[in-house]
This record gives structure tokens, sequence and C-alpha cells, in this order.
């Protein structure tokens, strides 16, 4: 009988202090996500370019595999012209040319084909790696959601403003003109812990790139 009341204790012990180390886990997750974010940020808005490279549309983050592994990764956004001035440049949105539609030959659409490598000096077009952030926190043990099917974010340079992308590169948010779709996402990214704690929500808006996190 007192075996067994201490195995009980020492079981409630264990999945308390189990769910505490998971809770402790989850807010140092959370906080270098949002860190990592908010410097991309600002990064995109300041705009410094190395070197010999090209014009950047923008810097981004990668979370196609972030519901499974917590990994994100950051990169930018390589344009094929040596600076700014290219209808491509300076329309509403990234990487669009406005005489074709959204979507037409991958027209405003984020080149998820073309990785090019954290060595490049973004002398073509495509997505280079963006060295310097830290991706090594603990993916705590959670049930992770992003609503919308969203797999990448991206902060247009100069502006700051945040345009969403799903798996595939799809513009999301926009019809074939290029204008703005009537009933517009957020990216919503939701953390539940796998069991004691409470769930955790990260949330990037739409065009403004308004940053926030909360308790749920």
């Amino acid at each position: 009988m007192v075996l067994s009341i201490f195995s009980i204790l020492g079981a409630m012990t264990f999945a308390s202090f189990d769910g505490l180390q998971n809770t402790v886990k989850m807010n140092e997750y959370m906080l270098t996500l949002e860190q990592n974010v908010r410097t991309v940020q600002r990064q995109a808005m300041l705009l410094e370019r190395n070197p010999g490279e090209s014009w950047l549309y923008g810097l981004g983050i990668d979370f196609t595999q972030t519901t499974t592994t917590g990994i994100h990764r950051m990169f930018k956004w390589c344009s094929p012209f040596p600076d700014y001035g290219d209808i491509k440049t300076k329309s509403n949105l990234p990487a669009y040319n406005p005489t074709a539609n959204v979507g037409s030959n991958r027209n405003g659409w984020l080149p998820t084909d073309r990785v090019i490598g954290p060595s490049s000096s973004c002398s073509e077009e495509g997505l280079a790696t963006l060295a310097g952030f830290d991706t090594s926190i603990d993916f705590p043990k959670s049930d992770t959601v992003i609503d919308d099917s969203i797999g990448y974010v991206v902060f247009e340079s100069i502006s700051g403003r945040a345009f969403f992308y799903n798996t595939d590169g799809e513009l999301i948010n926009y019809n074939g003109d290029g204008s703005q779709a009537e009933n517009v996402v957020n990216f919503v990214l939701t953390m539940d812990p796998q069991g004691t704690g409470r769930t955790r929500q990260f949330v990037i808006n739409n065009l403004s790139g308004k940053i926030s996190s909360s308790v749920l």
C-alpha cells in the first residue's frame, strides 16, 4: 500500500516537472521565434546589401517545417535586377508585373523552386539563406498549427510590408489583377502544449506586418 502511494506521488511529481520543463521550452521557443521575425522585418526595412548584390525584393521566413520539427529558416529574396527601377521592383506586390495576372508564369509568386544557397551573393533570382539567426532552440512537446496553409512570410524591402505565400510559393490575399482580396487572412501560429500549460499564439498581420504574441 505504501509503495503504491509513493509510486503515485512519484508519477505526479514527474508529470508536474515534465510539464514545467515543457512550459519553459515553449516560452523560450516563442521568444526566439518573435525575436527572429522582428529582426528579419527590421533588416528588410534597412536593406543593407552586400557589395555586388542585386536588388532584394525582401527578406522572409520559411515556415514549411515549423509544425512538424519547429524549424524556421530565414532567407533573402534576390531579384535578377542590379538595383531598384524595373517594374517588378516598383509594383504594389514583390516581383509582380501588372501587365499580366498574378500567378501567370508564377508572376508575383515566391520562387520556392529556386533556392540558390547560403554562399550566393544574390547575383541571380532566387532564395538565399540568411545567416546569423538562432534556430537551435528545442521544439517543445506541442500540437502546432499554422492557419490557412501559409508556408512563407516575406517582409518587403524598405517598406517592411508583410506578404504571405503558401507552401508552393503562391501569393495569398490577392486577386489575379493584383488587388487585395476581400477576405484577407493573417499569419497565425498556434502552439498547444501536450499536457499541462496554456496555449500560445503568434500573429503577423497581413500587409502592415504588425507582430504580436499572446497566451490564450
